[in-house]
């Protein structure tokens, strides 16, 4: 299985080293180094990999102080308002991207923010929302409730026990929601072509989709830009891997 799923990332590596003369001959290694694919990806994607990097991590970490902070009383508090609460955010995933795209651009543009970083974040962290609440929620609920109620016999009040006690305690989860986010976010296309138009707010999808046009594919530069986008997430998952692991099987850490 893993020589399956990285048999594509191989042929994207192999490809990126060749000659435009060699490209045609895919499955066949590079006889020799063709490094001018790393360097027209560089010059071309620029600022854009900053801004990846700007957007991916401001918008991960606001959609989840906003998750984390919605998902808390939806777990926690009993009654009749809170699965209501719960199932009319949770429609906000059933959304397609295609669907508030032009709403979306002639909104932003109104508020001034087309074209920028802040737009983009806010965005992300509202699009992102629906989804940081649902994964929340459920592991905030996996907690022992007998932790939240020893808590406040102790005197520890709601506020307090979130930041002191429920956080840490579901650190696992949080990590995996910022990878499974940041993995979002730093691929998205839609709103990037959509929002932004200059070097100033453009995310490194862009400049990549760029490589392919209507009268040209450079193959080259293309599995190479690629190879480099790929890397901060890479590394973001190698980094927290323990934790996403955790976070997925649902532990809390206890």
């Amino acid at each position: 299985m893993a020589v399956i799923f990285l048999a594509p990332l191989v042929l994207a590596g192999m490809t990126s080293l060749k000659s435009p003369q060699a490209i045609v001959r895919v499955l066949s290694f590079p006889t020799e180094i063709y490094f001018q694919n790393y360097i027209i990806a560089f010059e071309r994607m620029g600022r854009s990999f900053l801004n990846s990097i700007a957007i991916t991590t401001v918008s991960v970490i606001c959609s989840i102080a906003v998750g984390a902070s919605a998902a808390y009383p939806l777990a926690y508090a009993r009654g009749r308002g809170g699965p209501f609460v719960y199932f009319f955010l949770l429609t906000g995933m059933l959304v397609p991207f295609q669907i508030v795209q032009i709403p979306l651009f002639v909104l932003i543009r109104s508020i001034g923010l087309y074209d920028t970083i802040p737009g983009m974040w806010l965005v992300h962290t509202a699009y992102a929302v629906p989804f940081c609440t649902f994964f929340l929620r459920n592991f905030f609920a996996s907690v022992p409730r007998s932790m939240f109620e020893a808590a406040l016999i102790d005197g520890c009040g709601v506020v307090r026990y979130f930041f002191r006690l429920l956080i840490p305690a579901s650190v696992s989860g949080i990590a995996a929601l910022a990878i499974i986010q940041s993995r979002s976010i730093w691929n998205d296309l839609l709103f990037a072509m959509t929002l932004t138009s200059s070097e100033n707010a453009r995310p490194v999808t862009v400049v990549i989709s760029g490589f392919a046009s209507s009268l040209q594919v450079e193959y080259g530069a293309l599995m190479a830009g690629t190879l480099v986008s790929v890397i901060p997430v890479m590394l973001s998952y190698l980094l927290f891997q323990k934790a996403f692991v955790r976070g997925l099987l649902g532990s809390s850490g206890r």
